[in-house]
């Protein structure tokens, strides 16, 4: 069943580094082993047949009223509104639409982890700030897929949390769930905060990734969107 669906998944997402195509070779004569690479377009293709069809995906830029538009964000999920939304907002999604933030990472190390949670923790922070009587706590979920990683699962746990806790940045603004291709989750326990679970699936990554991604997407969010917010004209007009 849907253990079937995701047999090849990992495939249709990722190309072959450039590595490979030339067969590069170690010191000592040996061939260097190829590294995968994600690309952002197949895995929008492989996304968007099997997201609820509320929705939408695609290779765009998330903004709120404030005009604060995060880097880092490789895709996005957003709740469809009109045909014509993302030409309307001038290639942009407003945060109110907005369901889940991706992330891709080619080659995950400590460094680029790093890097990517800092990322996370910026683009959550959507609409935070953009009124200051009553602010804007939207859970904008967050989703990393790596592509490639020496990390082992205990230790990638060790450091998610380590990070989070030398940098005090606030349970709000962490990583939602992190997925290594061919090699397991790292999801975020909404129990206890500070709290990851780290979970080996190796060949049923992909799978798992998917349902535990669901349950974001599926969620209801009664919040409306205001589009007056969005209009940054210094204009008076006319009024009889």
């Amino acid at each position: 069943m849907i253990d079937s669906y995701f047999k090849n998944f990992e495939k249709g997402i990722v190309i072959k580094g450039k590595t490979a195509a030339k067969a590069s070779i170690k010191k000592g004569g040996k061939k260097s082993a190829a590294k995968r690479k994600i690309d952002a377009l197949m895995l929008k293709d492989a996304l968007t047949p099997i997201i609820p069809f509320n929705l939408a995906i695609d290779t765009v830029r998330p903004v709120d009223s404030g005009g604060f538009s995060p880097e880092g964000v490789d895709l996005v999920v957003y709740r469809k509104y009109c045909p014509d939304l993302i030409s309307l907002m001038g290639g942009y999604v407003p945060c109110e639409l907005v369901y889940g933030l991706y992330h891709i990472v080619q080659d995950l190390t400590r460094d680029s982890l790093t890097g990517i949670l800092d990322i996370i923790a910026t683009a959550k922070k959507l609409n935070m700030f953009t009124d200051a009587e009553e602010p804007n706590n939207i859970h904008l979920p967050s989703f990393v897929i790596a592509a490639n990683t020496k990390y082992k699962f205990d230790e990638l746990k060790n450091d998610i949390i380590e990070y989070y806790l030398s940098k005090n940045i606030e349970y709000r603004y962490e990583m939602d769930i992190l997925m290594v291709l061919q090699k397991g989750v790292v999801v975020k326990n909404w129990r206890e905060k500070r709290s990851f679970i780290a979970l080996e699936t190796m060949d049923d990554t992909a799978m798992w990734f998917y349902i535990l991604m669901s349950e974001y997407l599926d969620m209801e969010r009664m919040i409306s969107i205001d589009f007056r917010k969005y209009v940054k004209k210094d204009v008076i007009y006319n009024e009889y």
